[in-house]
């Protein structure tokens, strides 16, 4: 009796799964793309299985089978209520209704197709409420020069995410950041990471246990693997990610001593470099900075963005390499359109547009 109270249970708990892969019409989702939803939340059943369950499951629920062409799609039909489904509260559909303003970019492609229907059940939830456009009164702006993103592969983005899912690993090419030429690579994926108009594979290559980033839009010919990926011991992405993977070049913690003009330091009044920022006026005026922060390229790029407007007095070396960075810039605007003085060093636009 129990085992066939278990099997029972497990079927409901398939059904019910299978009912919430299910897209409203126009939507539709194979039998095929049914069983790769279903695999994805654990259950590893026959095709012929999830179409029983599917002409069983449409004797009940308003489901509708598109027979027009192979492989047959599934739908709920247009007008379907969902009163199976508990009801969203305001703060569940406002959060809702946000992710997909916000987090869109983010959701696998198949994800967010399921979550579709779902986005309909929030906005009947909050219609005659003071909540229903709180979505539409929130607004996130960048603060840097935006880039076009980068033309991906068709179906990368999707070999991707359910290599992430399955915990799989990746064969493919990657080109390097200069190279001409793609090498084949053997990819264990830990995650992506998202950085401005750009999309990297945060891994590790073949039997080396470092931690990589590969810009996805140099990612051609991939395909999931048997071979479960291999994730290094107390790998943990969102603190990779915050530690790691924001530091380009980094040379440590270092004491800096800035003096800006006034109104290129109000902003550091309300949003300080660090917890340990100090601040004081000096007599001509300008305001003198002094924290400690990470001594890499993004510091250097926010200074050199001040121009004029900032002196950095430590640390030296730093003040010495900005010093011959600007003299550069000054002696390339003097020259005239089109010509670089000789001697000038190298620029750095390419890396900080690209830091792959």
């Amino acid at each position: 009796m129990a085992e066939r109270q278990k099997g029972g249970g497990m079927t409901l708990a398939r059904q019910w799964a299978m009912l919430r892969c299910i897209p409203r019409h126009p939507h539709r989702v194979t039998v095929g793309e049914l069983r790769e939803r279903l695999r994805d939340r654990g259950f590893h059943v026959t095709a012929r299985t999830i179409e029983r369950d599917l002409h069983g499951l449409s004797d009940v629920f308003p489901l509708m089978a598109d027979e027009r062409s192979k492989p047959f799609g599934w739908s709920w039909t247009p007008g379907a209520a969902f009163e199976f489904a508990p009801g969203f509260s305001p703060p569940q559909a406002v959060s809702l209704l946000l992710a997909r303003t916000h987090l869109q970019p983010l959701l696998p492609s198949s994800m967010h197709s399921e979550l579709v229907p779902l986005y309909a059940m929030a906005e009947s939830a909050l219609e005659d409420s003071g909540w229903r456009d709180w979505h539409l009164r929130m607004a996130v702006v960048p603060t840097t020069q935006q880039l076009m993103p980068p033309k991906i592969e068709a179906n990368t983005l999707a070999i991707l995410h359910g290599a992430l899912g399955r915990r799989r690993c990746l064969e493919g090419y990657y080109r390097a950041k200069g190279a001409r030429t793609s090498k084949p690579v053997l990819i264990h994926p830990l995650g992506l990471l998202v950085r401005g108009a750009v999309r990297y594979l945060v891994c590790t290559l073949f039997d080396y246990g470092d931690i990589r980033q590969l810009a996805v839009h140099r990612l051609t010919d991939l395909r999931e693997v048997g071979a479960p990926y291999r994730e290094p011991d107390g790998f943990c992405l969102q603190t990779y990610a915050s530690r790691s993977a924001t530091r380009y070049e980094s040379r440590g913690p270092v004491q800096l001593v800035a003096r800006f003009q006034p109104d290129a330091a109000e902003h550091l009044f309300e949003t300080p470099l660090s917890k340990d920022q100090t601040t004081r006026a000096l007599p001509d005026g300008r305001i003198e900075v002094s924290a400690v922060v990470e001594w890499d390229q993004p510091l250097r790029w926010w200074l050199l963005a001040f121009g004029s407007r900032v002196e950095v007095i430590e640390p030296a070396e730093l003040r010495a390499d900005l010093s011959r960075e600007l003299c550069a810039a000054a002696a390339a605007y003097a020259h005239g359109p089109g010509t670089v003085p000789a001697g000038a060093p190298a620029t750095t636009a390419i890396e900080a547009a690209e830091l792959a």
